[in-house]
């Protein structure tokens, strides 16, 4: 990884977890708008959305993948956006209200170890980019998941793996390979695919580490 690249990320650690008022809250926001929308959009269509279906999406951000789920004739019945950030969160309603179409959107600024506005087994798929690493302790955060998923219903983390930093206290789980024994531990079938969304700039891909509850 660039040398450049590796202090930019370990400079924006806590504000790529949450963007914060500041200035560097401020840029972090306009570097993820530089690498996350065409993953995020990728991300969205790979999960074949029903107009049945309960949907999640954990570290919504700027709202990216929403502008897909606007194309469709039948989207989700539920579309439920958890960001922690107020900052970006804000950002989050203005990409809602320039939607084509008005969705089933409800907006919630609580960290995703408790959901509890979602009820058992009440959620068929569940979406989150570059978010997994900030999920610690992981397997807190995965029961909650298991709890809110119906049998079937699967989590599908995005993630740059080789990007994050491996020095501070923010990115937590950087190794796919261990993000996958926790989901294993939690209870989830789990498979691992590169998605290549652009060949000509790796910054855009990434590997989907997906969960399915038995």
């Amino acid at each position: 990884m660039p040398i450049v690249l590796s202090w930019l990320l370990k400079t924006l650690a806590p504000n790529m977890r949450s963007p914060g008022d500041g200035v560097l809250g401020w840029f972090a926001i306009q570097f993820m708008g530089k690498i996350n929308p065409q993953s995020a959009q990728e991300g969205t269509r790979r999960l074949d959305l029903q107009a049945e279906d309960t949907f999640v999406e954990l570290g919504a951000g700027h709202g990216a993948g929403l502008s897909v789920i606007a194309e469709m004739k039948n989207p989700p019945k539920r579309i439920v956006c958890v960001e922690i950030s107020e900052r970006f969160r804000a950002t989050l309603q203005n990409t809602i209200a320039g939607l084509p179409k008005e969705l089933p959107i409800e907006v919630h600024g609580e960290d995703c170890k408790k959901m509890p506005y979602l009820e058992n087994e009440s959620v068929d798929k569940i979406f989150g980019l570059n978010v997994v690493y900030f999920l610690d302790p992981l397997p807190i955060y995965l029961e909650e998941i298991h709890r809110v998923l119906k049998t079937g219903g699967f989590v599908s983390f995005g993630g740059k793996f080789g990007f994050p930093p491996t020095d501070t206290k923010e990115f937590i789980n950087i190794e796919p390979d261990a993000i996958i024994d926790a989901m294993k531990k939690a209870g989830f079938d789990v498979s691992r695919e590169e998605v290549i969304v652009d060949e000509k700039s790796v910054k855009m891909n990434y590997t989907e580490i997906k969960a399915t509850k038995k």
